[in-house]
């Protein structure tokens, strides 16, 4: 019995690497891993060239808030596809949009602090724009939310200085006039400083939907992919993955045909190896390139060898691992379901490019149609390019 167990194991073994063998021997299998590090560089480069951003030319008059609104939009860069150009006066701003160097312009008047202050802000910026300005709308909303921000700040300050002032002299009376002073201060210091703590800790608001509609909000806000989030490597390394997968159902349907491995194994375990296997060697070679590219973007383009090697924490490397794996497994239940219907070797041949270019349009790899049109929002769950992004 022992020995019939282990004549077993031994022609799954010699099965297995018959497979392996094979799977090496294929040209179209050396150029899809090829294509991994190719594609992962060049899709590396293109976000690098979209991390510029449209250009919008600025001056901030000198006045009270000048210094604060220039801080304000340099940080608003990093996390915008704006990029600001900051100029000396108006005249070259009006000059870069001519010329077309930037795509629209804004000039700050010195006096905005106080025009703002005093509800009076009409006519305070002056806005310079082309018939073909097309992000105009976006620098509005991100110059007026830098503007409202300081406004916000200072309408507390005033407040609570007003507050802690009538507290004073009602309880305080007595007291010299710069002692009152010093104490009301002192408060109003305080109070600032909570609001600038509170303010970015994430701990000052918070919204819960309450709704049976799953076209709600709610639904809306939960969802692991948010209606701006895209995933340019990721994605198109999971569609390589997912490439790799239909391939092995050409695969089997060779062996089913030929008989070869039925003394082996059962026709179901064949099929969902022949899928599962190509993936394994391609998936190796993704976590290797998501690791480098990782190492680039987040270490710098002359990062060293040693900052590459410490990015990932042995933590983030078992959760890669362990979302490949999921993926490869979706990969393997999404081809035996479309093998029920795509029954002859020329239909799976047929499908694959179709397939492919559907997991790009559909799936938020460079564009997330269903923040445009809704009717995407169902199209993206049909491909498990889509389910490997969520991971």
């Amino acid at each position: 019995m022992r020995k019939k167990k282990r004549e077993k194991f031994r022609q799954i073994y010699i099965w297995f690497i018959l497979l392996v063998k094979r799977l090496w021997r294929q040209p179209a299998y050396i150029v899809l891993l090829a294509l991994i590090p190719i594609l992962g560089c060049a899709v590396n480069i293109m976000e690098l060239g979209e991390q510029n951003g449209a250009a919008v030319a600025i001056c901030v008059e000198e006045g009270t808030w000048s210094g604060q609104i220039t801080e304000a939009l340099h940080d608003l860069e990093e996390e915008s596809v704006l990029r600001f150009t900051f100029c000396e006066d108006e005249f070259e701003v009006e000059r870069s949009v001519m010329k077309s160097e930037t795509d629209c312009g804004f000039v700050i008047a010195a006096d905005v602090a106080r025009r703002v202050m005093e509800r009076d802000w009409a006519e305070s910026i002056t806005v310079y724009e082309t018939t073909t300005s097309s992000i105009t709308g976006m620098a509005k909303e991100r110059i007026s939310g830098a503007i409202f921000k300081l406004y916000s700040e200072q309408s507390y300050e005033d407040y609570m200085r007003t507050c802690t002032v009538r507290t004073a002299e009602e309880k305080a009376q007595e007291k010299e006039r710069g002692k009152t002073d010093e104490i009301s201060q002192e408060i109003v210091d305080f109070a600032m400083q909570a609001y600038e703590s509170h303010l970015v800790d994430g701990s000052t608001f918070g919204f819960r939907y309450m709704s049976d509609d799953p076209d709600s909000q709610y639904a809306s806000d939960t969802n692991v992919i948010s209606d701006s989030s895209v995933f340019p490597v990721k994605g198109m390394f999971a569609v390589i993955i997912f490439i790799s997968g239909m391939c092995g159902m050409l695969e089997y349907d060779t062996d089913r045909r030929e008989k070869r491995f039925l003394r082996i194994a059962p026709n179901a375990l064949t099929y969902i190896v022949d899928i599962w296997l190509p993936t394994v060697f391609v998936s190796f070679a993704v976590l290797i390139c998501l690791w480098i590219s990782d190492g680039i973007r987040y270490g710098g383009t002359e990062a060293s060898y040693g900052s590459i090697i410490s990015l990932w924490s042995a933590g983030m490397w078992g959760a890669q691992i362990g979302r490949l794996f999921i993926y490869q497994c979706i990969v393997v239940a999404y081809c035996s379901i479309l093998g029920i219907f795509l029954k002859r070797q020329e239909s799976v041949a047929a499908a694959i490019p179709i397939l492919s270019l559907g997991s790009l349009v559909c799936a938020p790899v460079f564009v997330r149609l269903a923040t445009y049109l809704p009717v995407f929002t169902v199209l993206e769950k049909l491909f498990p390019v889509t389910y490997y992004l969520m991971l």
